[in-house]
């Protein structure tokens, strides 16, 4: 394969006892070179804020419960599912998150589903990953935000602080290169999604200055460039208004190519297929499957405020 992709569970104490409570991405290479190396879990993937009852909701990774700051006492995470495709393929993963119920009589636990389906290629210089929200609430979702981090370290640890991200208008990819090899030959790897669902915006920064939550800031700042240094990359989407039952996608494309023209060919062939893809995965998050919960996930949930012990 021309991208291998290494996940790791999030959880050794779960994966001890045989679970998979999660998972982030560990390494990923593009033709035996790294661009990805042991990151920072909260600083690669997927994040969103938004406003539940007058109330900021964060989570720093979605797939991780050790990394949300809810604002919201008693509110769980849990892992409902998890399949992979027999040729390791397709991979499909659906996610719970749920608030305390205010009221007794109410027989409905609030709660977002989030279901991730992994989509990788025999020989293809790129992966897609979607990204599918459920508002079963009850409510109104206000300012619903979608990220996308990633902390590339392009050619591994040895090379991760000559790196240069930018971001490109044209396309609506942002990616990171070495700077001593030149973006004319360079290793590149960059994000995107579809035509129809441009980036809201955008930052090239180093790593600790672009997560913006510290600093109670939700959006952004547009930053096209940074480097040479250790570099980072984020895109956001937003949603004003998330209504109960709606379903909202976000499809991802992580592109690699060497040099600057390969990978904007990369990008191209790349976007064609992810619109070609995302018609099933809508299909898919509707299966009835998928809304189940595996008992053995569900003996593994708990509050966000605590960590698995």
């Amino acid at each position: 394969m021309d991208i291998i992709i290494d996940y790791d569970t999030i959880c050794i104490e779960c994966q001890a006892k045989g679970y998979f409570f999660g998972y982030g991405l560990k390494t990923i290479e593009y033709k035996n070179k790294k661009i990805l190396d042991s990151p920072q879990p909260h600083l690669n993937g997927a994040c969103i804020y938004f406003e539940y009852e007058n109330k900021p909701v964060l989570l720093k990774s979605t797939e991780n419960s050790h990394y949300s700051e809810s604002g919201i006492e008693d509110s769980k995470f849990i892992m409902m599912n998890a399949r992979t495709s027999k040729n390791s393929l397709i991979s499909r993963f659906t996610y719970s998150f749920s608030f305390p119920v205010n009221r007794p009589e109410e027989e409905k636990i609030p709660q977002i589903i989030e279901y991730v389906d992994v989509y990788r290629f025999p020989n293809n210089p790129y992966f897609f990953i979607f990204y599918t929200f459920r508002n079963l609430t009850g409510k109104i979702i206000r300012n619903f935000n979608f990220y996308q981090f990633y902390d590339f370290d392009i050619y591994g640890q040895e090379s991760y602080s000559n790196d240069v991200a930018r971001f490109d208008s044209k396309s609506g990819v942002i990616y990171q290169y070495d700077n001593d090899m030149g973006i004319e030959k360079s290793l590149i790897a960059g994000i995107g999604s579809s035509s129809e669902k441009p980036p809201f915006k955008f930052e090239c920064n180093i790593p600790q200055d672009i997560f913006i939550f510290e600093k109670n800031q939700t959006s952004l700042r547009n930053y096209a460039e940074k480097g040479p240094s250790d570099c980072a990359i984020a895109l956001q989407w937003n949603y004003p208004i998330f209504n109960q039952k709606d379903l909202i996608s976000f499809p991802i494309m992580i592109i690699a190519g060497f040099g600057k023209n390969n990978f904007f060919k990369n990008v191209k062939l790349a976007r064609n297929d992810l619109d070609l893809h995302q018609k099933s995965v809508l299909r898919t998050v509707e299966n009835k499957t998928r809304q189940k919960i595996d008992p053995k996930l569900l003996n593994l949930s708990f509050s966000q405020k605590k960590w698995c012990k």
